[in-house]
């Protein structure tokens, strides 16, 4: 006979996780597997983002470094932050909402809007973007947790930029590109 035992990740046992903080996102690695990820687990994420103050969103690598060949993660993101588009030269990537609502946005040439959609928990919840496909994410509700997966391993400066996407420090025109996609979301 089998015995059942459940998974309790805690966030807090540096038995389960380590964690990364000089990183873009705070971000907690789990040490072993199988991992569980349930309600618990989405509530001490957001809890870690708001004493964060929005300085940093916040993820649960749910693979054990970011050298893995292949990434499971629970982000949150907030409303507030900018999220470049970028394309990644050899990687699709595939979003499922699980709280929240957010757009996922696919460009072409010059910036042209392909495809966007809105993800919501209990309506259109799944999106995959192929390899080298140019496209943002930007979340509509206050925050948003996701899952994300990937192939690994992280690859530092290895996304590309299109040259008509507003730099980071560039508020000017972070503020237009958010506005123009807001009205193609007609949001």
């Amino acid at each position: 006979m089998i015995a059942a035992n459940n998974i309790d990740l805690s966030l807090d046992d540096s038995q389960m996780v380590w964690i990364d903080d000089g990183a873009r996102s705070k971000s907690f690695f789990c040490k072993n597997a199988p991992v569980l990820v349930g309600k618990r687990q989405i509530e001490k994420l957001k809890e870690v983002a708001f004493a964060l103050r929005g300085e940093k969103n916040v993820r649960l690598c749910m693979h054990n470094d970011p050298d893995a060949v292949f990434h499971n993660m629970i982000v949150l993101e907030h409303a507030d932050k900018y999220y470049r588009p970028h394309q990644h030269p050899s990687k699709g990537e595939t979003f499922h909402i699980i709280e929240g609502s957010m757009a996922v946005i696919v460009f072409g040439a010059q910036g042209v809007v392909i495809n966007a959609s809105i993800l919501r928990a209990d309506e259109n919840f799944i999106y995959r973007v192929d390899a080298n496909t140019c496209h943002a994410v930007m979340p509509i509700s206050g925050i948003v947790v996701y899952h994300e997966s990937k192939p690994g391993p992280f690859t530092p400066h290895s996304d590309i930029f299109p040259s008509w996407a507003p730099e980071p420090s560039n508020m000017e025109a972070i503020i237009k590109y958010k506005e123009e996609m807001k009205k193609v979301l007609r949001i």
